[in-house]
């Protein structure tokens, strides 16, 4: 009898269209269904869009930690259905507003580059939106390739309008 594998991964989500809360309250519970065992959400951070146009909306951030049993590119179908079942179209361009937007940031410590799928996530190091959710998770995580620690990172990455979001009443 052969032994399935768990793998830890980390996976930063956003959304800055229609009812962000809601987007975000079912992606979670898409990817709690994606893990097995453990299972960890940051702070949901606000945050200014960039890079993007002009009239483009706040996100709000943030990123989970959990283990799966899903390899990579199963993972990636996984969490690009999420996007879709959340009304995200199948084509998309960057930089865009989007209503869920899911990528794996880090995935057990490999290093992952397929023309669908590069891990860790080549500009995660670039956004404090991904940086302090991922910091909050496991703030003693090396970046594969960086010997910089996420707080070194943090501190170098450029400086944009975040802060920590907090939910409306309903």
């Amino acid at each position: 009898m052969s032994e399935i594998s768990r793998y830890r991964t980390l996976v930063a989500f956003g959304s800055n269209l229609g009812n962000r809360e809601r987007a975000i309250d079912s992606a979670l519970i898409g990817l709690r269904r994606l893990s097995v065992g453990y299972f960890a959400c940051s702070s949901w951070w606000s945050s200014e869009p960039a890079q993007m146009a002009a009239d483009a909306g706040p996100f709000i951030n943030g990123a989970v930690a959990f283990d799966t049993e899903l390899a990579p590119l199963d993972l990636l179908q996984a969490l690009q259905a999420l996007e879709r079942s959340a009304g995200r179209p199948k084509v998309h361009g960057v930089n865009e507003s989007r209503v869920l937007d899911l990528d794996i940031i880090w995935y057990d410590d490999r290093t992952i580059s397929l023309p669908s799928l590069v891990v860790p996530h080549p500009r995660a190091l670039e956004r404090l939106f991904v940086l302090m959710p991922v910091w909050e998770l496991m703030p003693d995580l090396r970046l594969p390739g960086q010997t910089e620690s996420l707080a070194a990172l943090i501190a170098l990455a450029p400086e944009m309008g975040l802060s920590r979001w907090s939910r409306q009443s309903d």
